[in-house]
């Protein structure tokens, strides 16, 4: 009977961790996002015909990371993270593929105007001021979308046509502004004062 629960406690216990070491290969380290698996997968569980996916990718984020360094440009990221975790619902999945560049799976994308509407409200999100580290920056995304039209999702392809369109929204937007840059004298003073 001692055994026989033993055995028990000992099998749960490997359920338990061989459960954590899947959620860890589907989750970035640092944002606490899905990954790039993540992502993988939530396309191949969809039977849908109708998805989206946003590819972001930060403008505004290299100057931050040279200039406050990297614990602060990682601090970005998290905060870049939350704000699109607020516009996670089911069937959607927000994720960091890479560096600064993240992706939004929508497997309920019916109605392309839901899909430009959450484009424009997410990069409304990102580029709100944040304070990090007593600084007050400001990153904003350049986002492209991929819809498919009725076939089946291929990932690479969706993702390649999103980033096609990411590429005409960042030229369309540098085209209107510049960003702000930090100022570096001012950083080199802080970190003056902090060393």
């Amino acid at each position: 009977m001692i055994v026989t629960l033993g055995f028990a406690i000992a099998a749960a216990g490997a359920s338990a961790y061989a459960a954590h070491l899947r959620r860890r290969l589907r989750t970035d380290q640092l944002t606490g996002l899905g990954n790039r698996l993540a992502l993988h997968e939530a396309v191949a569980r969809c039977r849908r015909r109708r998805v989206a996916v946003l590819l972001l990718d930060l403008d505004g984020f290299k100057p931050i990371n040279d200039t406050f360094g990297h614990r602060c440009g990682d601090a970005v990221l998290v905060e870049v993270a939350r704000r699109l975790r607020a516009h996670q619902r089911c069937g959607r999945l927000a994720v960091r593929l890479s560096g600064d560049e993240f992706a939004f799976w929508i497997s309920d994308a019916t109605d392309d105007r839901e899909v430009e509407r959450l484009r424009r409200d997410i990069a409304r999100s990102i580029a709100t001021p944040m304070t990090v580290e007593g600084q007050v920056l400001r990153v904003s995304a350049s986002i492209g979308a991929a819809v498919t039209d009725g076939r089946p999702a291929r990932l690479d392809a969706l993702l390649e046509t999103a980033d096609k369109a990411m590429y005409r929204d960042k030229a369309r937007r540098s085209a209107h502004h510049r960003l702000p840059v930090p100022d570096a004298r001012r950083s080199v003073r802080r970190r003056e004062v902090v060393a």
